[in-house]
């Protein structure tokens, strides 16, 4: 059956709607850290530590995950994929909301995250299978960026007054029913390529053992290393900062209630999914990929540095600093299109899942480092400040040391 082009736009507008609420719901719980990290230190006495392995359980679970949802799109589709993967999400979800204890509460985080971790790569999928070559980077960016945005928005303000007025377990059992209704519509609705896809029948035929090949193929071929190196990096600096330490570093370094604080942490958010929404024209105007997500760290690391030099800055040098690099932090887009431009598209659902799988590794192990190093500095007698300013300086030196390998990257195959 042929589709003709104003059909295919409807159908894959549809599809994106649809993606874009459950990222909104994904982001909500991704983005969550901020609030959660003040909440779950005031009302049920974590450590620094601790609530580093709890946010960061969802992330170590999404980077675990990436490798067998990439062989799952690959074999069974996007649309399968992500909806039974979601209803595990829900099981997360629940755990999260009716437990206490550290443990309990990294299980539900870590069951969320397995459930959650193929959501991008989805959207990806969806829009390289329906939209044209040209459309893919900015139908992406802004499926990533308004959605995600919405969540993200939810996570700050919104979900404070919630976990204030409601608490913990009210609130993310109501998260847990929303996901629920709205993994079933992605079953019922989505689809995962166009009836008439000249390579549907040849990926429906690939074997699991062939799909496995593929995906050790990716994972080996050397024209990919140095994007995975900075894939490390494409979200880990903002989810450790923005996302995580930037509420608690609101309360007590700049003396904010959680209020007002939850107030900035909406402006990094707004920031973020800003720089999301305007990275996928760059994208299209930009001569090289490269050198735009290398001008992205460049400002990240000179945000930072502000606050390295001076971490107890005035609230507006403090605010505007994170603003920017969050501004600057979301070049994803722009690096999922400069991956898929090695990959042929058989592979294209594993190189996107590889890549995913270096970036969510990176936020487990810096939201995790970085909140030991805050406990660090607490038991050797040091003063809060210095705990974030090492915090900011650990960043720094991890964007600056992946964006060294990737700058040798070439931009496209067959140049040197």
């Amino acid at each position: 059956m042929t589709v003709d082009a104003t059909g295919r736009r409807r159908t894959l507008r549809r599809m994106l709607v649809l993606l874009g609420c459950f990222f909104v719901l994904v982001q909500v719980n991704r983005s969550a850290g901020g609030v959660l990290a003040s909440y779950l230190s005031s009302e049920r006495g974590l450590s620094p530590t601790d609530i580093g392995a709890v946010m960061g359980a969802m992330f170590l679970a999404a980077a675990l995950v990436q490798l067998p949802t990439g062989i799952l799109f690959d074999w069974i589709g996007p649309r399968r994929t992500l909806s039974y993967l979601g209803l595990l999400s829900v099981t997360g979800l629940v755990v999260f909301a009716t437990v206490e204890g550290v443990w309990g509460m990294m299980a539900g985080r870590f069951a969320i995250g397995l459930g959650h971790g193929g959501v991008i790569t989805a959207v990806f999928l969806i829009a390289m299978a329906w939209a044209p070559p040209k459309r893919i980077a900015q139908a992406t960016a802004a499926v990533i960026g308004i959605a995600g945005g919405v969540g993200g928005i939810l996570a700050t303000t919104p979900l404070a007054f919630a976990l204030g007025h409601f608490g913990l377990p009210a609130t993310f059992l109501g998260i847990a029913a929303a996901t629920a209704v709205v993994t079933l519509m992605l079953y019922f609705a989505l689809q995962d390529r166009p009836p008439d896809a000249p390579d549907a029948p040849a990926r429906s035929a690939e074997t699991l053992g062939e799909t496995i090949a593929g995906l050790l193929v990716v994972m080996r071929m050397p024209e990919l290393r140095r994007i995975f190196a900075m894939g490390f990096c494409f979200t880990a600096p903002f989810m450790t900062i923005g996302a995580l330490w930037a509420g608690p570093y609101f309360t007590s370094i700049q003396n904010l209630d959680a209020e007002t604080a939850s107030l900035f942490l909406l402006g990094l958010v707004v920031a973020l999914h800003l720089g999301t929404f305007c990275y996928g024209p760059l994208e299209r105007l930009a001569r090289s990929r490269k050198r735009l997500i290398l001008a992205g760290v460049g400002v990240e690391i000179t945000a930072l540095s502000v606050l390295v030099i001076w971490p107890d800055a005035p609230l507006a040098i403090a605010g505007a600093s994170l603003f920017i690099f969050g501004l600057a932090a979301p070049f994803y887009v722009v690096l999922a299109a400069h991956t898929r431009s090695f990959v042929p598209a058989r592979r294209a659902g594993r190189a996107m899942t590889c890549l995913n799988l270096f970036g969510l590794t990176g936020v487990f192990v810096m939201q995790s480092a970085t909140g030991a190093l805050i406990d660090l500095v607490a038991r050797t007698g040091g003063a809060p400040v210095t705990g974030y300013r090492l915090v900011f300086l650990s960043v720094i030196v991890v964007l600056a040391a992946s964006a060294a390998i990737y700058r040798r990257q070439p931009e496209a195959p067959g140049e040197v």
